[in-house]
């Protein structure tokens, strides 16, 4: 893997390992790096024209992320992921946002409320037009603006972490829209939660909204290994 198009963002403010950890990281969720992929921490030295250790930090920051794993003898590899795993991650998912999500129910004022109702029209609208793509897009965007409300900045940061492995498989929700169809549904419910200041109603509407998509990718992962689509 050629990364050199990180040389021309290196002066941004952002410290040199995070960055470069930042680039391999996406290189991994969009499958430029492949599950099994051997890092030379040499190669991307050579390739950017630096010195080894900001490498070794950002592969150190990679490792805690669980995005790769360094193993004696034969060096840093991309990390597998699953289906299995991507079922866990929601399950986790769910859990944290709901909390989230209850959290925020008295900070979020009309300006939210209106975004959420505009975003909750255009993911209709993407439904209909079979735009699934862009609908992922709109409904990552409904769920940052009121996790954007929580001040709980370690609790954003996890959440984001998540979401990082999450879009490794991405590919599955463009194949399989029958996964999130029923989300715009529920995000109306969301909204009418938020409206009536109830964090109980709230945090069990995300909590079974996330948890309703975990079970549809374990009924998909069961589909492929019974040998169905």
């Amino acid at each position: 893997m050629r990364i050199n198009t990180l040389e021309n963002s290196i002066a941004e403010h952002q410290p040199l390992p995070d960055k470069i950890a930042n680039f391999v990281r996406e290189a991994i969720i969009v499958g430029k790096l492949k599950p099994g992929e051997k890092i030379s921490e040499a190669k991307l030295a050579d390739e950017l024209h630096i010195s080894r250790t900001p490498i070794r930090e950002a592969i150190r920051m990679l490792e805690s992320e669980g995005f790769v794993s360094i193993i004696p003898r034969r060096g840093t590899i991309v990390s597998e992921f699953s289906l299995e795993d991507l079922y866990e991650y929601f399950q986790i998912k769910a859990c944290l946002e709901a909390f989230a999500a209850a959290s925020v129910v008295e900070a979020l004022n009309e300006r939210d409320l209106s975004k959420l109702r505009r975003l909750n029209e255009e993911e209709m609208i993407a439904i209909k037009e079979g735009d699934f793509p862009h609908y992922l897009r709109i409904h990552e965007d409904f769920h940052q603006t009121f996790l954007a409300r929580t001040g709980n900045r370690k609790l954003v940061l996890v959440i984001q972490q998540l979401g990082f492995h999450i879009r490794r498989l991405e590919k599955i929700f463009n194949d399989h829209p029958e996964i999130f169809i029923t989300c715009s549904e529920t995000h109306g419910d969301l909204i009418s939660a938020f409206e009536s200041r109830d964090p109980k109603r709230v945090r069990e509407i995300v909590e079974q909204n996330i948890l309703h998509i975990a079970e549809k990718i374990k009924q998909y992962e069961d589909h492929l290994d019974n040998g169905t689509t």
